[in-house]
C-alpha cells in the first residue's frame, strides 16, 4: 500500500508542478472548510523600534494563495506550525492554545535574525493583545473562522523566517517524537530503496505505524532506533504526503457510516501514460460537470466511482481502506478499520453484474420503498440491491448494541470472495424481522431486502446453501402429479403459480420443509386479511409467536387456521390447504430447519402471498393487511 500511496504521490506532483527540491509546495496545509469565506489578518506596520499594531483586516480567503497563508497543522491541543490557525473560539484559539502561544517559545531562544524578528513581533501582539482580541470579536462570525497575520501588508508566507521554520518543523515531526529523536545518515530508504543523506523513523501517513506503546518496535522498546524498522527519506516522506492528500481530496468516499479511500495500484509493466489516463478519468467522475447522473451504485454516495472501476481492464488492483477520523481526515486520531487489497476490476464487474442480475428479479423490482431528502419523503423507488440492504441487518446502533464489526467483516467478505456463515446471516436477518414484526411495523420491505441479499449472495456463490436433495424419476414424476394432477381450473391455476415459483427459486426451495412452511406462511397471510376485513384487527398474529417458530408449531398452525377460515365461512384456499397436507406428509418428521430459517421462509410466504391469488380469490375482494 505505501508504495502504491509513494507512486499517487508522484502523479499528483508532477500534475500540480510541485518539485521535491521546494519541499513548501507540498508542506501547507489548506486551513479552509467548506464554511469559509474570509480570513482574519492581524495587522502590523514596522518602526524604528519594532512594531505597531494596525487593526484586524477581512480578507476574502482564496484558494490561489494557500502557500502564502503558510498554514500547517500542528498538535491537537498545541499550535500550529505558524501563527495562520483555524478558529474554534476567538479567546481560545488568541489567547490559550494557537496565536500568543505560538511566540512565547522565541523568547526563550538564542538570537539570530530570524529569532530577534519574531521577537519583536510576538512583543507588539502581546502588548496590544486585549485590543486585538476585541478587534477580533467584533469582525468574527463562522464565516471567518481563519485567524493569520499580515505585516507591512505581506503574508507569512512572503516572510523566509515563518517558511524556514515551516519547512524545518515538518522535518522534524518526521523524526522528534515522544522525547526522542530517531534519524541517521546515509542509510536505505525502505519505501525507494535509495541510499539517502537522511531517514527519519516516525513517518506515519496513516497513523498505521507507530511507536508510541512498547512492543512496537522491533528488537526491543528503543523509540531512537525506529528508523531501522522503517526508514523513509524525506523524499518519500513528502510524496507519501503528496500521496495522502490527493487520496483525501479525489479518492475518499461515504460508505454506509463509514469513509473509505479507493487506493489504486497498478500491475508492473503499465506505461506511465495509461496511469495518468486513469488517474483524469478518475478526476473527471468526480467533477460535478461530467459526474454520470444514472448509474446503478452499490452504495448511496453520489461520487462513487466503482462503476467507472468496473469498467477498466485487470491492469490495476484496487485497495479499499475503510477508517475512522473522528477529527477530520487530517487529524490526530485516524483508525484503519478494514483493509481489503488486491481487488480487481473484473471482481467489481461481477458484483455489478449479480447487482443487474436481482435487481430485475420481479418480487424486488416491484416493491416500492419511499425515498427521503433531508428526512422528508420525496417519492418512491423500486428495491435495488446496494450495501444499504445489507446495513438493514447489521445497523451502527440498535437495542444499544452496535454492528459495525460485523457489517464490515461481510463486505469483506463480499469484495474478497469469501463464504459467508448462511446461519449467522439468517440470524442477523430474523432480528430485524422479528423487531418490525414484533412492533406492529410492516415486515415486507424488511423481508423482501433478506431474501434480496441471500440471492445476491447466492449468486455470487459466497453462501451455502443446505445440501439440496437429489430427487429421482419417480420423486419427480409424483411431484408434478402432485401440483398438476388431471385437474383444471383453480387447482391447476395455483399448482402452475407454486410450480414456477419454486422452480424460479430452486437453490432456495431444495426440500418439501421449506416448501410447507412457506406455503403455510401464504395461507396465514390469507387469514389475517381475512380477519382484518372482518373485525379491523388481526388477533390470530399472536399464534405466530413472534415469528420464533421451529417444525412443532408450524405443524400446529395448520388446522387452527384452518378453523379460524371455516368460522368466517371465507375458506377459499382448500386446494392450497390440499397441498399444504400433502407437502407435510411428504417432508416428514425432523426437518433439519433452524429457528431462525423456518421462521423466514414462513414470513417470506405470507409476504408473498399476493402472487398465489387465484381469479376466484381476487374476485372476493377484500382489504388486505400485510
Amino acid at each position: 500500500m505505501i508504495e502504491a500511496i509513494r507512486r499517487i504521490g508522484g502523479y499528483t506532483l508532477e500534475k500540480e508542478g510541485k518539485s521535491l527540491d521546494n519541499p513548501l509546495d507540498i508542506l501547507v496545509d489548506d486551513p479552509a472548510n467548506r464554511d469559509t469565506k474570509n480570513i482574519l489578518f492581524i495587522l502590523l506596520k514596522s518602526g524604528i523600534n519594532g512594531f505597531e499594531y494596525k487593526g484586524v483586516e477581512l480578507e476574502e480567503y482564496s484558494k490561489e494563495k494557500r502557500e502564502r497563508y503558510a498554514y500547517k497543522k500542528g498538535a491537537p491541543n498545541g499550535t500550529d506550525i505558524t501563527p495562520t490557525s483555524m478558529i474554534t473560539t476567538v479567546e481560545s484559539t488568541f489567547e490559550r492554545t494557537k496565536f500568543l502561544p505560538w511566540f512565547k517559545k522565541y523568547d526563550k531562544l538564542g538570537s539570530n535574525d530570524d529569532i530577534n524578528f519574531l521577537v519583536k513581533v510576538g512583543m507588539c501582539v502581546r502588548q496590544n493583545s486585549g485590543e486585538i482580541l476585541s478587534d477580533l470579536k467584533d469582525k468574527y462570525d463562522k464565516e471567518n473562522n481563519i485567524i493569520s497575520l499580515k505585516i507591512d501588508n505581506k503574508y507569512l508566507g512572503d516572510y523566509d523566517a515563518f517558511l524556514r521554520i515551516l519547512v524545518d518543523r515538518a522535518k522534524e515531526n518526521l523524526y522528534s517524537k515522544y522525547g526522542k529523536v530517531s534519524k541517521s545518515e546515509n542509510q536505505i530508504c525502505s519505501v525507494c530503496n535509495q541510499r539517502g543523506a537522511e531517514v527519519y523513523g516516525f513517518v506515519d501517513t496513516y497513523k498505521f505505524y507507530t511507536v508510541d506503546k512498547p512492543g512496537f518496535v522491533s528488537g526491543g522498546f528503543q523509540q531512537e532506533d525506529a528508523w531501522k524498522n522503517y526508514p523513509v527519506c524525506l523524499n518519500c516522506a513528502l510524496t507519501l504526503e503528496a500521496g495522502k492528500k490527493y487520496l483525501g481530496n479525489s479518492m475518499n468516499f461515504n460508505f454506509y457510516g463509514f469513509n473509505y479511500l479507493l487506493i489504486p495500484k497498478f500491475v508492473t509493466g503499465v506505461g506511465e501514460e495509461t496511469k495518468k489516463e486513469t488517474f483524469k478519468i478518475i478526476e473527471q467522475q468526480q467533477d460535478p460537470k461530467f459526474r454520470r447522473k444514472e448509474i446503478n451504485r452499490l452504495t448511496s454516495d453520489e461520487k462513487e466511482i466503482l462503476v467507472l472501476m468496473s469498467e477498466q481492464k485487470n491492469y490495476l488492483n484496487l485497495n479499499f481502506m475503510f477508517y475512522d477520523a473522528p477529527k477530520g481526515y487530517n487529524g490526530a486520531v485516524f483508525n484503519v478499520l478494514l483493509y481489503i487489497e488486491d481487488i480487481l476490476p473484473s471482481r467489481l464487474k461481477k458484483l455489478f453484474n449479480c447487482k443487474e442480475v436481482v435487481d430485475t428479479i420481479d418480487i424486488f423490482n416491484e416493491c416500492m420503498i419511499s425515498v427521503f431528502e433531508n428526512k422528508k419523503k420525496t417519492g418512491e423507488k423500486p428495491l435495488e440491491f446496494n450495501f444499504g440492504v445489507l446495513r438493514t441487518f447489521f445497523p451502527r446502533v440498535s437495542n444499544n448494541r452496535t454492528y459495525d464489526k460485523y457489517f464490515l467483516d461481510i463486505v469483506n467478505k463480499i469484495f474478497t470472495n469469501k463464504l459467508i456463515d448462511y446461519n449467522f446471516l439468517m440470524n442477523f436477518i430474523m432480528q430485524k424481522i422479528r423487531d418490525d414484526f414484533i412492533n406492529n411495523n410492516p415486515t415486507k420491505i424488511s423481508t423482501l431486502k433478506g431474501f434480496m441479499l441471500l440471492n445476491y449472495l447466492n449468486n455470487l456463490g459466497i453462501i451455502k446453501l443446505k445440501e439440496r436433495r437429489e430427487m429421482n424419476s419417480k420423486e419427480a414424476e409424483e411431484n408434478w402429479e402432485l401440483f398438476e394432477g388431471a385437474a383444471s381450473g383453480e387447482r391447476k391455476e395455483i399448482s402452475q403459480k407454486i410450480s414456477s415459483f419454486f422452480s424460479r427459486f430452486g437453490d432456495f426451495f431444495d426440500s418439501d420443509a421449506k416448501k410447507v412452511v412457506f406455503l403455510e406462511g401464504v395461507l396465514t397471510q390469507f387469514l389475517l386479511n381475512i380477519q382484518y376485513q372482518e373485525r379491523g384487527a388481526t388477533p390470530f398474529k399472536v399464534k405466530l409467536k413472534g415469528l420464533n417458530l421451529d417444525e412443532k408449531q408450524v405443524k400446529k398452525l395448520l388446522p387452527e387456521i384452518q378453523n379460524k377460515l371455516e368460522e368466517y365461512g371465507k375458506n377459499y384456499y382448500r386446494t392450497l390447504e390440499s397441498l399444504i397436507s400433502k407437502y407435510f406428509i411428504s417432508a416428514g418428521n425432523g426437518w433439519k430447519m433452524s429457528n431462525d430459517e423456518t421462521s423466514f421462509y414462513f414470513v417470506l410466504g405470507m409476504n408473498l402471498h399476493y402472487i398465489f391469488k387465484t381469479k376466484k380469490e381476487s374476485s372476493n375482494g377484500g382489504k388486505e393487511n400485510e
